[in-house]
């Protein structure tokens, strides 16, 4: 019997433990019987979709999403994906289980990934550019969102401290592109690499799952952030106009293209730099999870990833087949 462990659940094992409601929704089969559609998360961060079938609407109404429950069920394969068939739920009280404590955190150490941004704060020499960084971090609401904050709901960084993290390992890339470029204004690229994704800060929460904001569905990251560093280099006198629309282009445009969510291409210098240097960083932590997930299965090969649209190689991890013919090719 599985304890609650994600990782280890194989098909057919009986299943007893606490999780994380991560999503929670009350649907209806094709026969017209209401089932709980739920994504559980453990402690290590790791999903399941489990489905209640019995007394459904009742238990929906129990509790929320960021509740942790405690389940009794099966570990199953359903269209080739492991989930888990429950038997019974039980809400566990606050007291009892701190939802914070299931989401999971960034392994590197946060102060030492701040004292590195702060590093790169204080080498900005352009006066209006030094003193628009100044003014986020002095406040210390902004400075603990900033440290505690994923760095997205599913995709990259997804845990608590993965904003300092994904943002520090980019001012790093930046800093030597800024070595290898010395054309490229340093101060400039830096200081977009510092406030890049600032607006993460208002559109995700985590208080007890990771999930979008009311601002951050309707707007996203990029538009929030955008509008809070005009706001704040509009607070600074004497800014010059040019330099908050060179940084309001390279924030919009770090996407690098309209299908991933930029409404422009980046059109300078710095703004191309500091898309790869950040696309770059975002994927290698993609990588890197889904294949230590897989690794820790004693996979050779990860799951068809639905935004990389292929398998992942492991290596020497185990001894299933490889995918099917043509599911890592991606164009």
């Amino acid at each position: 019997m599985s304890t609650g462990k994600i990782a280890d659940l194989q098909p057919g094992q009986a299943v007893r433990g606490r999780f994380l409601v991560a999503r929670k929704e009350l649907r209806e089969a094709r026969t017209g019987k209401k089932f709980l559609d739920l994504t559980l998360m453990d402690q290590s961060g790791r999903r399941v979709i489990a489905r209640l079938w019995q007394e459904a609407e009742s238990a929906a109404g129990a509790f929320e999403q960021g509740s942790v429950i405690a389940v009794e069920g099966a570990a199953e394969t359903f269209r080739n994906e492991l989930q888990l068939r429950l038997h019974q739920i039980r809400v566990v009280p606050p007291e009892e289980a701190d939802p914070s404590a299931f989401l999971p955190r960034s392994a590197k150490d946060i102060d030492a990934l701040e004292h590195r941004i702060a590093e790169a704060v204080r080498s900005v020499s352009n006066s209006h550019l030094s003193e628009l960084l100044l003014s986020f971090f002095r406040d210390e609401g902004f400075s603990e969102r900033f440290r505690t904050a994923p760095g997205a709901k599913t995709l990259h960084h997804a845990y608590i401290g993965g904003l300092c993290e994904h943002t520090a390992e980019v001012v790093e890339l930046c800093t030597k592109v800024a070595d290898m470029f010395p054309e490229l204004d340093r101060d400039l690229l830096l200081t977009s690499a510092i406030l890049h994704d600032v607006g993460k800060t208002e559109e995700l929460t985590w208080q007890t799952a990771f999930d979008y904001s009311d601002a951050g569905q309707l707007l996203g990251h990029l538009a929030l952030g955008e509008r809070m560093v005009r706001s704040h280099a509009d607070q600074i006198e004497g800014f010059p106009e040019e330099l908050k629309l060179r940084l309001s282009h390279m924030i919009l445009s770090h996407h690098g293209a309209a299908e991933f969510g930029s409404p422009k291409l980046p059109m300078t210098a710095e703004a191309i730099a500091l898309h790869h240097a950040e696309d770059l960083d975002a994927k290698v932590n993609m990588f890197l999870g889904q294949i230590a997930a897989a690794r820790e299965q004693g996979r050779p090969w990860t799951d068809r990833h639905f935004l990389l649209k292929r398998s992942l190689y492991v290596g020497e991890a185990g001894k299933a087949e490889p995918p099917p013919e043509g599911a890592g090719n991606a164009h």
